[in-house]
C-alpha cells in the first residue's frame, strides 16, 4: 500500500498580504517541492534608507505590518583604512628616517641595534616579523605599539603600517627604487628573482609568490617617505630663510604661516631653474618671457578595471604635477558653456562661402580649415583611445622650453579635447606674475588660437600669449599658416622647437606596459616619481645645455650673416620683400563660382554709388569753405581729407575689380550682368589664382628639402622625408585644379570662336600637368594673358633666388638674436637661483648650530641640537648643490655666454668647486669597469665631452700614472683635457683606444 504525502494547504489571496503588497510570486526551488522561498520585502532603516529582507511568516489579513527598523551594517573600505594608517605612520616616521640617515651616514653603515626602546611593559604584545634582504632572511621581534618606527630605526621598512608580518632591508628598497626609475617597473620579476635567490642560499619561504604584493607595497610607501622627507626639510629651509628675512627687515607682515602657500611660491622654481629661478621685468627685446609647449599622448593609457572595482587605494605625491579632476572640470565647463553645440549635419550641400580673415586672426578661414583637416588632434570627435576599454585614455603635458614638466592633465575622453589645454594654460597663468608674457607652441596652435579668439575661453590672458606651432608638426600645416605660426618665422620664439613633449613621451615610454594595468592613483604616483627623477637628473646638465645652445646659436648666426653679407639686397629691402610675401600669401582667395562675375559687377556698381555719394559730400564742404561761413576751418579741412582718402580707396577697389573683369569704364556694367564670357573668365581667373598660390606654397615648403641634399644625419633625413610626404599630399588637388582650369580655357576658346566674346578677346594659355611642378619663372602658370589683359609681374621674393636666400638669412639672424637674449637671461636666473639656494643652506645650517666644511668629507659639529638630523640632511643637499654649481661653472667657463668673474660671486670659492669636482670624478676613477661602461654609452649622450675626459683620465691610470693628491689630480686632469681635445677629431671607436705616451 503506497502512501502519498498530502500537499500543503494553499492560502487564498486574502491570506497572503505580502503577495499583494509586493506583487512578487512565491518561488519554489527546483527539485524540492516542499521548500518555498518567501518574497523580498522592503525594510526601512533609521536613515530612511531601504533594503530587502525575506518575509518571515504571513500575517492575518487585517493585521498591520509596521515598518521594521533594521540597522544596516556598512563594511568599511579596507583600502581607505590602510591609507589612513600609512598617512599617520609616514608623518611620525620622518624624524626617525632623518635620524637613520645621520646615524648610518646616508645608509652606508646601518646599525641593527635599537636606538631607543618604547616605554611599554614587558608583558606588552610583541610582533614576530620576518625581514628580507639581499643576504638573508632573519626574524626579529618588535613591540606592537609602534612597529613602523621601531623597524625603521633598525634600517627596515614594513609591508604594513599596523601589524606587519614582513619587512625589507631599506638598502634593498633604495636599490630597487633607483633601478625602477631607470627601467620599467616589474615587481613580479624582482620578487620571483629574490625568492629564487634566497631559496638557492638555503632560506625557505612558505608558499609561492608570497612577497610580491608585500614588497611592492613596501617600496611604494618607502618612496613616498623619501618624498615627504624632502618636502618636510624644504619647508623647514624656506621657513628658516623667511624668519631671518623678517628679523632683518622688522616687517612681520612678510611672514607666511601657511605651508601650502609657501610651497606654491616655490613650485615653479623647483620645476625649472632657467625659466623661474628668478623674477624679472618684461624684456622688450623678446616678446615672450616664458616659452612652453603643449602636446597629448594616447599611448599612456590605463585599462578599465575588472568588475568595475573603481579606484585603488589613495596615494598622493607631495609635489604632484597632475591637475586635479576639479581643475579639469572647471576648464571643461568654461569651454562647453562658451562654445555652442555644433549644428546638426544635413544632406544638402551648402554653397561655397567667400574666403575671409576672421577677427583677431592673421590667416584666412580656408587655411585654418585646411589645417584642421590635416591633423587628427584638431578633430575632437575622432576616437584615438576607446573609453569602453580604457578608464584613462592618455596624458596632456605642459613643458617649458628646457623640457621640464610643469603640469600634466589626465585625459579620460576618446579624443583630444581643447579643455585639457585650457586647464593647463589656466594653471600656468594663475601661477605666473601678471606682467609676464607666454609663448605657446602646440602642434595645432593655430586651431587653439582660433577657438580662444572666437569663443573667448581665456579673455584675461589673451593679450599675454604668442601662439605658434611645433617645428616638426609645422610641415603638416598650410603654407600661409606656417608664415604666421612657424617658430622660425614668428617673432618671439628664438630657436625653440616646441618638441619637448615628444622627448618627454620618449623618456617615459618604458612606463607604458606597467601603467596600462595599474590602478588610478598608482599610475599618477608613478608618473610623479618619474617626472621628479627626470628633473633631478637634468639639473646636473643645465650648464652643458646652455653651452651647447649658445654654440649652436652662434654657429647659425655666423652662417646666416655670411649669406646676408653676400646678398645684393639691403636688410631694409629684404624686410619689405618679406612683408609683401606674407601679405600676398595670406590674402583670402576668391572662390571660383558660377555667379562670380555677376557678384563682382554688383559689387562694382555698389562701390560706384558710394563713390558718388562721397563726391557730393566733398563738393558741399568745398562750397562751404569758399563762402567763408565756417568757424572752424581746420576741422572741416580734416573731414574733407578723410572723405577724399576714403573715396580714393573705393576708386582703387573699383579699378582692381574691373581689371579682374577685363572691362572698361565706357562699357555698361548692367548690360554685362548675364554675360557668359565674363562668367567663365572670372571662374578661370579665380581658379588660376588658387593654382598659383598652391604652387608658391609648394615651392617654399620644398626649400628646406632642396637645401638638405648634403645632410647625412639621420634626423635630417627623417625630417626631409617628413617634409616630402607632407608636400606631396597636396599634389592631387593641384592636378585636379589644373584639369578644371584647362576645361574653362576650352570653354573660353569656344566662346571666342562662336563670337560670343568681346572683340579682340584672347584665350588664356592652357597648363601642362607634366611640367606644372617644375616651378619655372617663365612657365605659363605665371602668365595671366587672356584673363586680365596684362601679365602679372613676378615679385622678387618669388622669382629671385638671392632675395629668397636673403629673407631666410634675415629671419634666422632675428631668431638668433632672440635666442641670445633668452640664454643670457637664463644664465642670470641660474646664477640668482644658486646664490639664493646657497644662502638658504647656510642660514639653515647656522640655525641648526652646525658648521659645515665645504670639503663635505667630514661633519664637525659645534653642538648637538634638536635639529641635528635635519642639519645632516641639509649637509647632503648642500653637497649636491655644490656639485651642481661646480659642474655648471665648469661647463660655462670659457664660453662667451658669461664672464668668468661673475662665477666668483656665486657663493662658494673656486677651491670648493675644484674639491667637489675632484671628489665627484675621483669616485669614478676608482672603478674602471663602470667608467668604461659609461664611455661605451657616451656616444649618444649630451655629456660626450665629459665622458671623453673621464676616459682619458682612466687611461692615464691604466698606463701607470697614479694620483696621490687633489692638486696632482687637477694637474693630470688639465693635461688629460688637452690630450682629450686632440682625440675629439677621431671617431668614437678610435677614442676608446688607450692614449699614447706622446
Amino acid at each position: 500500500m503506497s502512501f502519498k504525502k498530502p500537499k500543503p494547504p494553499r492560502l487564498s489571496a486574502a491570506a497572503q498580504p505580502w503577495r499583494e503588497s509586493h506583487n512578487t510570486p512565491i518561488r519554489k526551488v527546483y527539485g524540492r517541492k516542499n521548500l518555498v522561498l518567501l518574497p523580498q520585502i522592503d525594510v526601512q532603516t533609521r536613515s530612511n534608507a531601504f533594503t530587502h529582507g525575506a518575509a518571515a511568516q504571513p500575517k492575518a489579513q487585517n493585521q498591520a505590518s509596521p515598518a521594521r527598523l533594521v540597522p544596516l551594517r556598512v563594511t568599511p573600505d579596507k583600502r581607505l583604512i590602510e591609507h589612513g594608517h600609512w598617512t599617520h605612520a609616514l608623518q611620525v616616521c620622518i624624524p626617525v628616517y632623518l635620524s637613520l640617515l645621520r646615524r648610518s651616514n646616508n645608509l652606508r653603515s646601518v646599525s641593527r641595534t635599537a636606538a631607543g626602546s618604547c616605554q611599554c611593559p614587558a608583558s606588552a604584545r610583541k610582533l614576530n616579523i620576518r625581514v628580507l634582504s639581499m643576504e638573508d632572511i632573519v626574524s626579529i621581534t618588535v613591540c606592537a605599539c609602534r612597529p613602523t618606527q621601531a623597524l625603521l630605526a633598525l634600517g627596515y621598512f614594513p609591508s604594513s603600517p599596523v601589524r606587519p608580518s614582513f619587512a625589507f632591508d631599506i638598502k634593498m628598497l633604495e636599490f630597487a627604487s633607483q633601478l625602477y626609475l631607470r627601467s620599467p617597473p616589474n615587481m613580479t620579476a624582482w620578487s620571483s628573482t629574490l625568492e629564487a635567490y634566497l631559496r638557492g642560499r638555503g632560506y625557505q619561504l612558505a608558499g609561492v609568490d608570497i612577497i610580491r604584493r608585500k614588497f611592492a607595497k613596501a617600496k611604494r610607501y618607502y618612496q613616498l617617505l623619501v618624498a615627504e622627507t624632502e618636502v618636510h626639510v624644504r619647508k623647514y629651509a624656506l621657513k628658516t630663510r623667511l624668519e631671518s628675512q623678517v628679523e632683518d627687515s622688522g616687517d612681520e607682515e612678510e611672514w607666511v604661516d601657511d605651508d601650502e602657500e609657501l610651497m606654491d611660491g616655490d613650485y615653479l622654481a623647483e620645476c625649472c631653474v632657467l625659466c623661474f629661478g628668478a623674477v624679472a621685468e618684461h624684456d622688450d627685446h623678446v616678446p615672450a618671457d616664458v616659452i612652453v609647449c603643449l602636446d597629448a599622448c594616447f599611448v599612456q593609457k590605463r585599462m578599465e578595471p575588472q568588475h568595475s572595482s573603481g579606484h585603488d587605494a589613495p596615494l598622493y605625491h607631495p609635489r604632484t604635477r597632475v591637475l586635479t579632476d576639479k581643475e579639469v572640470k572647471e576648464a571643461q565647463v568654461i569651454v562647453e558653456s562658451m562654445r555652442p553645440a555644433p549644428a546638426p549635419r544635413t544632406n544638402t550641400t551648402e554653397p561655397p562661402k567667400d574666403d575671409s580673415v576672421e577677427t583677431g586672426m592673421k590667416v584666412p578661414s580656408s587655411v585654418l580649415d585646411g589645417c584642421s583637416e590635416s591633423f587628427k588632434a584638431a578633430d575632437e570627435k575622432r576616437s584615438k583611445a576607446s573609453s569602453k576599454f580604457f578608464a584613462d585614455t592618455g596624458l596632456m603635458a605642459l613643458l617649458c622650453r628646457h623640457d621640464k614638466v610643469l603640469w600634466l592633465a589626465n585625459m579620460t575622453t576618446p579624443g583630444e579635447r581643447q579643455y585639457y589645454a585650457i586647464a593647463l594654460l589656466l594653471k600656468l597663468f594663475r601661477a605666473l606674475p601678471s606682467h609676464l608674457t607666454v609663448g605657446i607652441l602646440y602642434d595645432i596652435g593655430c586651431q587653439l588660437h582660433r577657438s580662444c579668439t572666437k569663443w573667448d575661453f581665456i579673455p584675461d590672458y589673451m593679450d599675454r600669449i604668442i601662439w605658434g606651432i611645433a617645428i616638426f608638426h609645422a610641415y603638416g600645416h598650410q603654407w600661409p599658416c606656417q608664415l604666421v605660426y612657424h617658430p622660425r618665422k614668428c617673432v618671439g620664439f628664438g630657436l625653440s622647437d616646441g618638441e619637448g613633449c615628444e622627448r618627454f613621451w620618449s623618456s617615459i615610454q618604458k612606463l607604458v606596459p606597467p601603467l596600462r594595468v595599474s590602478g588610478y592613483h598608482q599610475r599618477i604616483y608613478t608618473l610623479d616619481l618619474q617626472v621628479d627623477f627626470l628633473k633631478k637628473e637634468g639639473m646636473m646638465e643645465l650648464g652643458d645645455w646652455l653651452r651647447r645652445k649658445w654654440d649652436t646659436c652662434m654657429d647659425k648666426k655666423g652662417k646666416a650673416q655670411g649669406v646676408l653679407d653676400s646678398c645684393p639686397f639691403s636688410e631694409l629691402e629684404l624686410d619689405d620683400f618679406w612683408k609683401d610675401q606674407v601679405a600676398t600669401q595670406t590674402r583670402p582667395l576668391v572662390t571660383a563660382t558660377v555667379n562670380l562675375a555677376k557678384n563682382t559687377i554688383k559689387s562694382i556698381l555698389d562701390l560706384k554709388e558710394h563713390s558718388k555719394t562721397l563726391l557730393v559730400d566733398i563738393k558741399k564742404l568745398d562750397e562751404a569753405i569758399a563762402q567763408g561761413e565756417l568757424e572752424d576751418v581746420d576741422e572741416v579741412m580734416h573731414e574733407r581729407g578723410e572723405l577724399s582718402a576714403k573715396r580714393d580707396d573705393i576708386e582703387a577697389q573699383i579699378r582692381r575689380k574691373m581689371g579682374q573683369l577685363g572691362v572698361t569704364d565706357k562699357q555698361n556694367l548692367k548690360a554685362l550682368l548675364g554675360n557668359k564670357y565674363l562668367q567663365v573668365r572670372m571662374q578661370a581667373r579665380a581658379l588660376k589664382d588658387r593654382i598659383q598660390a598652391k604652387l608658391r606654397d609648394r615651392k617654399f615648403e620644398l626649400d628646406r628639402l632642396n637645401r638638405s641634399y648634403n645632410q647625412v644625419s639621420a634626423s635630417e633625413r627623417r625630417l626631409a622625408e617628413h617634409v616630402q610626404t607632407q608636400v606631396t599630399r597636396h599634389e592631387p588637388s593641384v592636378v585636379k585644379s589644373v584639369t578644371r582650369f584647362n576645361k574653362l580655357c576650352d570653354d573660353l576658346s569656344e566662346l571666342i570662336r562662336t563670337r560670343k566674346a568681346p572683340r579682340h578677346a584672347v584665350s588664356p594659355l592652357k597648363l601642362d600637368q607634366k611640367t606644372i611642378f617644375s616651378l619655372d619663372v617663365d612657365d605659363p602658370v605665371w602668365s595671366d594673358k587672356g584673363l586680365t589683359g596684362e601679365d602679372v609681374q613676378v615679385p622678387e621674393w618669388l622669382g629671385n633666388d638671392d632675395a629668397r636666400d636673403g629673407i631666410q638669412a634675415m629671419l634666422m639672424i632675428a631668431r638668433c638674436r632672440e635666442e641670445e637674449c633668452y640664454l643670457q637671461r637664463e644664465v642670470c636666473f641660474l646664477s640668482a637661483w644658486f646664490v639664493r639656494e646657497w644662502g638658504y643652506m647656510e642660514d639653515c645650517l647656522i640655525q641648526c648650530g652646525l658648521w659645515f666644511n665645504c670639503g663635505f668629507m667630514h661633519i664637525p659639529f659645534l653642538q648637538i641640537l634638536v635639529d641635528d638630523d635635519i642639519a645632516y640632511y641639509l649637509k647632503r643637499q648642500k653637497a649636491t648643490l655644490l656639485l651642481q654649481g661646480a659642474l655648471w661653472a665648469r661647463s660655462l667657463t670659457g664660453s662667451t655666454l658669461v664672464d668668468v668673474n661673475d662665477l666668483n660671486f656665486w657663493g662658494p670659492a673656486s677651491s670648493e668647486f675644484k674639491a667637489a669636482l675632484a671628489s665627484h670624478f675621483g669616485a669614478r676613477v676608482e672603478e674602471p669597469e663602470d667608467a668604461e661602461s659609461d664611455s661605451d654609452k657616451s656616444d649618444g649622450s649630451n655629456r660626450q665631452e665629459e665622458e671623453d675626459l673621464l676616459e682619458s683620465i682612466e687611461q692615464m691610470q691604466l698606463g701607470g700614472e697614479e694620483v696621490d693628491s687633489i692638486q696632482e689630480y687637477l694637474d693630470l686632469r688639465e693635461a688629460a683635457e688637452d690630450r682629450g681635445r686632440d682625440e675629439m677629431g677621431r671617431s668614437p671607436r678610435k677614442r676608446m683606444r688607450p692614449l699614447s705616451d706622446d
